[in-house]
């Protein structure tokens, strides 16, 4: 892939190619513009969403369709202008982008305004006049774009970049502000999910002041339900979904906002696990214990009950550099699906040291071989009958599947993953 970029007005300044993937935006490549003032960008890639951004932050979202393109930046960011080949959609995708560029602005002036009025005591009826005339507009054109967007990726990429023109009162509540800010956002857009578009509006919404001002308040049930609420709206898509949980795990460590971050991965692991029933004290006593189950502790040993390797007999004898044991069950669609993903990791990295260890919870022998044996996994398998009554549900506090634990060859926790992004990373990072 080759990119070219004209860029007099930003001599000798570094510039940035980034691209989305699973976890979030990453950098491809840094390069600096030239005395002549071209910017230069050569990488292994494929048509896709890109991003240039410079030192200070400043960003140009844009769609590479061939393997080659060049565009000009004129003027520094303040008043940019950004030129395309003629007939490049990217000069319709700048045009709408700097048209809700306006209206983000005007709607900060026009609030400046509103409340210098209020504070001063003079009527603002004129003010919240205009201010509706502009809604309007802004709402006119949104819908209008919608409609269209099926034919148009431009269109689909600008409408990321509508954020929502508030109320001058700023009396929103949560969740009404969580569906209009996302109303014109299509999570099923295969372009959109993972691309720095994508993260762009997440990143946006979580530094609105309605936003901010749930996470200041730091109180439990109304980070859960938007958690729950921004979840629900993406479910329709299982890779945004992943995406999403990617990015908050990311952005909010659980050391600085630990309530969102217990919140994210709650939330994420009961839209995509097979939930059990256990008793009320049982259940609570596993959360508790799983809690305190941290990287660097001693991973208890199990019976490998039902083994199909004959020469095993508890999890302590497997011999490997990094062990992935997976708590799953037949009978959950979700553990099936993410055990084909792995096998695909487990042949990429099974000679440099990575082992499986498949622990069922099935009740039903013959269900489970035969799912085993339908998808040709050919790592160790073993299977508790007694399901989450048995030995190693009850060891490793299991309340639903799949569940996953990285393994050192002493037996310490490496990790506790719960999406397959963060799975081949650990593993990656470990093994290569």
């Amino acid at each position: 892939m080759f990119l070219s970029v004209m860029a007099k007005d930003h001599m000798s300044e570094k510039f940035y190619l980034q691209k989305g993937n699973d976890m979030g935006i990453i950098t491809l490549d840094s390069s600096r513009v030239k005395a002549s003032g071209a910017l230069f960008f050569n990488w292994v890639g494929e048509p896709d969403l890109y991003r240039l951004s410079d030192e200070s932050g400043h960003i140009v979202d844009f769609r590479m369709e061939k393997s080659e393109m060049n565009f000009e930046i004129k003027g520094d960011f303040s008043e940019t202008e950004l030129i395309f080949e003629s007939g490049n959609k990217n000069n319709q995708l700048q045009y709408y982008i700097s048209e809700f560029d306006y209206y983000s602005n005007e709607a900060e002036r026009i609030n400046g305004e509103f409340q210098s009025a209020k504070k001063n005591n003079v009527d603002t009826k004129d003010i919240e006049s205009t201010y509706k005339e502009k809604q309007k507009e802004f709402e006119g054109l949104v819908k209008d774009l919608w409609s269209k967007r099926s034919e148009d990726w431009s269109l689909q990429v600008a409408l990321s970049f509508a954020n929502m023109m508030p109320d001058l009162d700023q009396n929103i509540k949560n969740r009404v502000f969580i569906d209009r800010y996302f109303e014109y956002f299509d999570f099923t857009d295969s372009l959109l999910v993972g691309s720095p578009s994508f993260y762009n509006k997440f990143d946006g919404f979580f530094k609105t002041s309605q936003i901010q001002n749930i996470l200041k308040r730091n109180v439990t049930k109304e980070i859960d339900l938007m958690i729950q609420h921004i979840f629900w709206l993406s479910e329709v898509n299982p890779y945004a979904h992943e995406c999403l949980v990617n990015y908050l795990m990311d952005s909010y460590p659980e050391d600085k906002k630990s309530s969102l971050y217990n919140t994210v991965v709650k939330t994420y692991s009961l839209a995509n696990s097979c939930e059990y029933v256990l008793a009320g004290k049982n259940l609570r006593t596993r959360v508790e214990n799983d809690k305190n189950f941290l990287a660097g502790n001693k991973s208890p040993d199990f019976i490998l009950q039902n083994c199909l390797d004959m020469s095993l007999e508890s999890f302590s004898k497997v011999n490997s550099e990094m062990t992935l044991l997976v708590a799953w069950s037949a009978h959950c669609e979700n553990s099936v699906d993410l055990l084909i993903k792995i096998q695909g990791l487990y042949d990429e990295y099974h000679d440099k040291g990575l082992e499986v260890v498949a622990m069922s919870i099935d009740n039903n022998l013959g269900h489970w071989n035969k799912c085993v044996n339908e998808n040709g996994f050919d790592w160790i398998n073993a299977c508790d009958k007694k399901g989450l009554k048995g030995e190693f549900a009850t060891a490793y506090n299991i309340i639903s599947t799949p569940s996953l634990f990285v393994i050192s060859p002493d037996l310490k926790l490496i990790a506790k993953p719960i999406t397959f992004f963060q799975l081949k990373k650990e593993i990656s990072s470990y093994l290569d």
